[in-house]
Parts: structure tokens; sequence; C-alpha cells
């Protein structure tokens, strides 16, 4: 009996190593942008003076799994959160305020963050030498004819760039909770019931690279990254509250590190054309990877850093704001060291230390300021009343409105 209801109370209680791993997670997508300006070889909106294609090795450590990882990372915060609301009122209320909370810094990311990043594009190619003012009042005329060349985006040339994951994170949430709502009908509850297999890891990581290699060979482009990213917020957030996966996790420790580590070995050498390998064992040596890769890091993390800490939550909060401003900032950084000739030492450890030290000292402005909070996806702190909190909302939903229309339709 107290061994189930141990059981029970693990796959209920909160994974502290989620959190640290989201952390993590989050700084290491910081870092791999910073090394994309010196990549030689893989695109980029903007490039520093000094590529190579040896960062692309280092990279190639993380490129495979880093944005499934923050996924599936996803699909278990978004099970435990939705597992606390009941009732369908209760349900809608919640989502609209997710849709507030994801939706809002994508809208100050689209107008305010990312034009710094097209500007540094276009200059870099020679289409525009003007100042970013005279810019930015020609971007906010979606018509104009500078931009005839960038018309992707979300409204013409207003594209999402990196924040290509809150746009997909909202869609995949809406896709998740009209699932959950189904899941809760007796008539589908029942049913569910029926069919839920308890998969042995084995399989589960076996189903999840056929999976993946089916992506792979059948859909191209951004296609690739949008369902591969939904599968694995799905996996997460059916997950999230099974003992076995979680146990399994620790049993396969070993086996996980050592095959991260021998796939890995022959990515780099496959890379370099030290190994002559086909293209069909290549692209699926690196898909086994980008699933192996994700189960290696949620398997570390659930040895070594599942505790609590005094400023974990501290650190939690600040991944959405970092998260939003840093691509933007490590771009016009670069773009404004250029002149300079610093050298790559030099000018990589400015646009290092930079970034995060911009970062967060925006986000300490923002942070004290409680009325412009939720702009960079930080909760309010202080405690309103009843009728300012609907204004709020009220508000917040009218703002993201067309935004969440143009996202559907």
């Amino acid at each position: 009996m107290s061994t189930q209801l141990n059981a029970i109370q693990s796959a209920h209680s909160r994974h502290y190593s989620i959190d640290w791993l989201r952390v993590i997670a989050f700084a290491t997508l910081i870092f791999y942008h910073i090394s994309m300006l010196y990549s030689q070889n893989w695109g980029f909106h903007f490039k520093s003076n000094y590529t190579s294609e040896h960062v692309e090795y280092f990279m190639l450590l993380f490129s495979p799994w880093r944005m499934l990882l923050i996924w599936f990372i996803s699909g278990v915060a978004l099970r435990f959160m939705l597992d606390k609301v009941s009732g369908y009122k209760l349900c809608a209320l919640f989502f609209l305020k997710r849709s507030i909370f994801i939706l809002l810094p994508l809208l100050v990311g689209l107008w305010l963050v990312v034009p710094f990043q097209l500007y540094a594009e276009m200059h870099q190619q020679g289409v525009i030498d003007i100042t970013y003012w005279q810019f930015y009042l020609a971007f906010l005329d979606t018509s104009h004819s500078m931009f005839v060349n960038y018309q992707s985006g979300v409204w013409p040339h207003v594209d999402v760039n990196h924040l290509w994951y809150l746009r997909s994170l909202w869609q995949f949430m809406l896709i998740v909770f009209i699932y959950s709502l189904v899941a809760k009908l007796s008539i589908f509850s029942s049913l569910l019931n029926t069919v839920k297999v308890n998969l042995s890891f084995p399989i589960l990581t076996g189903l999840l690279v056929i999976v993946i290699l089916l992506i792979n060979n059948y859909l191209k482009g951004d296609a690739v990254r949008e369902v591969s990213g939904f599968i694995f917020l799905f996996t997460g957030y059916l997950l999230a509250k099974s003992t076995y996966f979680w146990k399994s996790l620790n049993r396969y420790l070993w086996l996980l590190c050592i095959s991260f580590t021998l796939l890995y070995v022959c990515i780099a050498l496959a890379y370099q054309n030290v190994l002559d390998l086909p293209n069909y064992v290549w692209t699926a040596i690196y898909n086994i990877q980008r699933v192996v890769g994700v189960l290696t890091m949620l398997t570390l993390a659930q040895r070594f850093l599942n505790f609590k800490a005094a400023y974990l939550n501290t650190l939690n909060s600040w991944v959405f704001p970092f998260y939003v401003l840093h691509q933007s900032v490590l771009i016009i950084l670069c773009f404004m060291l250029q002149p300079f000739s610093f050298g790559p030492v030099v000018e990589l450890f400015l646009i290092t230390v930079g970034t995060w030290g911009a970062c967060a000292a925006i986000t300490l402005v923002v942070m004290r300021i409680d009325i412009i909070r939720p702009l960079l996806g930080l909760k309010i702190k202080n405690n309103y009343s009843k009728a300012l909190k609907k204004m709020g909302y009220v508000l917040g939903m009218l703002l993201i409105l067309p935004l969440a229309y143009q996202l559907v339709f």
C-alpha cells in the first residue's frame, strides 16, 4: 500500500529537474544563437566577420535535440497546469489567461523586438543605408516597397524570427486544450482508458525514432520542425505523470549516455567527411540523436537536478523575457561592434557578456513596473481589485485578438 502511495505522490509531485532543465535549455539556446553569428555554413539573420566551420562541430552537440527538449518540457508543464483546472468555465478562463501570457509578448516581439534583426540583416545585405528610426517608420507600413523581398511573416515583413516557438506554442496549446476537454467527456474518457497502454521504455523510444524518421522523410521545410515539435510536446503532456517513465530514465542512464556520445561522434566525423556515410545513414543517425538527446538530458536532469533551490523560481521567471529579447540584442551588438574589428575572441566576449547583461537590465526594469510586466511574459506582482483585473484581461484579449486570428486562419 505504501509503495502504491509513494508512486502516486511521485507521479503528481513537481519535477524540479524539469524546472532546472527549462532554465538550462533556454540558456543553451542563447549560447547557440550567439554561435550562429560565427557559423560559416549555417544560415542566420546576421553574421560576424569572423565565421568558422569549427564552431559548427560544437553546435552539432546541441542542434539535433535542443528544441525538441524544450517542446517536451513545455508539454510536461502544460499537463500540470491543465490538471489543476476543473470545469469548462475555468478551463475557458485558463485558456484566455494563457493566451494573453503567450501572445502578448509575441505581439511585443513582432513589433518592437524583431525589427532590430531585420534592420541589421537588410543593412548587411546592402539593401538599406538609413537610420533605424527611418527604417522603423517604413516598417510600420506593411505595404512599403522597401520590404518587397521580405514578405514572409504573420503580416507582410512582420515575421516571428526566433519567436516562432511562441507562435507554435500557442497553436499547440489550443490543440492540447481541445484534446483535454474531449478527454474529460464520459464517452471519450472510458474509451481512452480502454486503449491506454503502458509502453516499455525501449518501445517508446523506438516509436519516437520511427515517427521522427517518417516526419523527416515525408515532410519538408518548416513542417518538419512544427510536426516534430508537436509530437514531443504531446509526448511530454502524456508522460508528465507517468511513474514508470520517470523511473525508467534512471534505469537507462548509462545506455542513453553511451548512445548519445557514440551518435555525436558519428555525426561530427561524418560532418567533417572523416566518415563517408551514405546520405540516408547520416539522416537516420541525426534523427535518432534527436530522440536520444532529449531522453539523455531528461535522464541526467532526473539524476542530478531533481532538487529545490530558493532561486529556482526566480530563474524560471527570467526565462521568458530573456528568450524574447536575446536574439535581437546579440544581433544588434554584433552589428554595432563590426566596424571596430576587435577580432573574434574580444568580439565574442563582448557579445556574450553584452547579451546577458542587456537582457538582465531590461528584465529588471520591466519587473519594477508592474503594469508592463505581462509584455515580457512576467506575472503581475500586485493584488489588484476584481474590476481592474477584468479590465486588464479585456484589454489583453483585445490586443491579442488580431494576432490570434492570423495564427488560426
